[in-house]
């Protein structure tokens, strides 16, 4: 009798151990896909597309904005006050 119950309980863990094997397989294949998928190639470099303006120009429109030099004289000014 124990002879067959280990051969039964050998043959249950070997059972487990080939599903958690299948398991792990396959959440390898789903990972490789997944960065494959994703990963840049070298060909897609050269075709990115520059940042557009509101106005349709190409460049970035941070250096334009007059808010930026009016933020600039306050801040001029607010430091030559607090240096008196």
């Amino acid at each position: 009798m124990s002879k067959a119950m280990s051969q039964t309980t050998g043959g249950h863990y070997l059972r487990v151990m080939l599903v958690i094997a299948a398991l792990a397989a396959v959440l390898l294949v789903l990972t490789l896909v997944a960065v494959l998928q994703t990963a840049p190639t070298t060909g897609d470099s050269g075709n990115a597309n520059p940042a557009m303006r509101a106005d349709g120009k190409v460049g970035s429109s941070v250096n334009y904005d007059p808010y930026i030099d009016r933020h600039a004289e306050v801040v001029a000014r607010y430091h030559e006050d607090s240096l008196r």
